[in-house]
């Protein structure tokens, strides 16, 4: 658990690092440039920067072990972590798209520099780097908030393709494609915050995992030799890790020693075939006919 930390909070020092460097590139381009599509590019990898600080704060709490108040532990700090990120860029987003409407109503804007081109180009280039090793890291280690930040950075590159093409045909003779695209850019900012909290909200109020996770836990148990059927699974993430909850039915006749060693051997099963269980709960009942029913 401790080179999963450390391993996560390498990657976000990295690509923080990186993101400073380019909002600083992307905002000096920018001003002299007089890019708007750039500015509002340089926003976005400055939220980048600050939500890359919420995970590595995230991934520090998630790792701190159980105590009296939080027996689960603490790795929802990571989903809390990536909900803070998702929210700042829909207001980073939403900042965009206004000020972009605004300047479009009043007809001030006017074709920026080339230097905005090339940074556009280079932003494309490097966000797309960062996100490849986040993204992989992320999956690696399962952090929710390493995964968002990913898309952060892949959310990044693809707003600034839009910088890039609204400088190209500002200078090409058409500066109104300047504000227009920062329009776009904005709703690419927009659409992957709220893709990012809709999933931290799903997962803060412990809806089911997906169903090919459910499927394979369920069949480690019901293969378990003395389980008759599996009811009532659930199966939800709890940051980095799942917790599981389910009943088993065993033979009436075996005595209540043999029943508990029979839900250790479901449960030590399932956390071999998935390493990210950290909670199992397993209820045992005497089996008969009606058991069938919730298989």
């Amino acid at each position: 658990m401790k080179d999963r930390h450390s391993l996560g909070a390498k990657t976000a020092w990295y690509t923080l690092i990186g993101n400073i460097v380019l909002t600083a590139a992307k905002a000096v381009i920018g001003f002299s440039s007089g890019s708007m599509v750039v500015l509002s590019d340089a926003a976005h990898s400055g939220s980048d920067a600050l939500s890359t600080v919420f995970v590595i704060f995230g991934l520090k709490i998630a790792q701190q072990p159980p105590d009296d108040k939080h027996p689960y532990g603490h790795s929802r700090a990571e989903t809390i972590a990536a909900k803070l990120v998702a929210i700042l860029l829909i207001l980073v987003g939403g900042n965009f798209a206004y000020s972009a409407v605004r300047v479009i109503i009043s007809g001030d804007y006017h074709s920026p520099g080339i230097g905005a081109l090339w940074i556009s180009i280079g932003s494309i280039l490097s966000k797309e780097i960062m996100y490849q090793y986040t993204y992989r890291v992320g999956k690696r280690i399962e952090s929710p908030a390493l995964i968002a930040d990913a898309w952060h950075h892949r959310s990044d590159a693809l707003s600034s393709i839009a910088a890039l093409i609204g400088v190209f045909f500002a200078r090409m003779g058409f500066p109104i494609f300047d504000p227009i695209m920062t329009i776009v850019v904005a709703g690419i900012i927009i659409k992957v915050g709220w893709d990012i909290v809709a999933s931290s909200i799903d997962e803060l109020m412990d809806s089911q995992t997906d169903p090919e996770t459910i499927h394979q836990i369920r069949e480690l148990a019901i293969s378990t030799q003395g389980v008759f059927s599996v009811r009532n699974l659930k199966v939800h993430r709890y940051g980095a890790e799942h917790h599981v909850d389910c009943t088993i039915t065993v033979s009436p006749s075996i005595d209540v020693t043999e029943g508990h060693d029979l839900s250790h051997l479901v449960e030590e099963r399932i956390r071999r075939g998935f390493p990210s269980v950290t909670h199992v709960d397993i209820h045992i009942e005497p089996h008969s006919s009606q058991s069938l029913s919730g298989h």
